[in-house]
């Protein structure tokens, strides 16, 4: 049953500014990503100087370890960046779209009553 205000049945609502926010948001954290992948360039130099440099079996699979982790999390701002990219660009389409079958609808109507008389 429909009550006043409610969406009814089959009807789609979306808060197009809210969608548009979710998405820079997300755009945000992927660069914070790669500002952080930045920090720990910094914070591994020396380590790489030494550690890395001294053959040891543990300084190899620390290299390694980095080297997976640096991969993966740049993989992860990608997919996250491109899904707030994502988000953003159907947000405003989506609120064109809406805006001219809004405008049609409103102009069907006009000419409708029109014809009536």
């Amino acid at each position: 049953m429909y009550e006043s205000g409610a969406p009814s049945t089959g009807t789609v609502a979306m808060n197009f500014s809210a969608v548009d926010s979710a998405g820079g948001a997300l755009v945000t954290h992927a660069g914070a990503i790669g500002q952080a992948l930045q920090s720990l360039d910094t914070a591994l130099g020396p380590v790489r100087e030494t550690w890395y440099a001294s053959g040891s079996q543990s300084g190899m699979d620390a290299q390694v370890a980095e080297m997976n982790l640096r991969k993966l999390l740049g993989e992860m701002a990608q997919i996250i960046n491109n899904l707030g990219s994502l988000l953003s660009r159907s947000a405003g389409e989506a609120a064109a779209l809406d805006g001219a079958l809004g405008q049609r609808f409103q102009e069907n109507t006009s000419m409708q009553a029109a014809t009536r008389f």
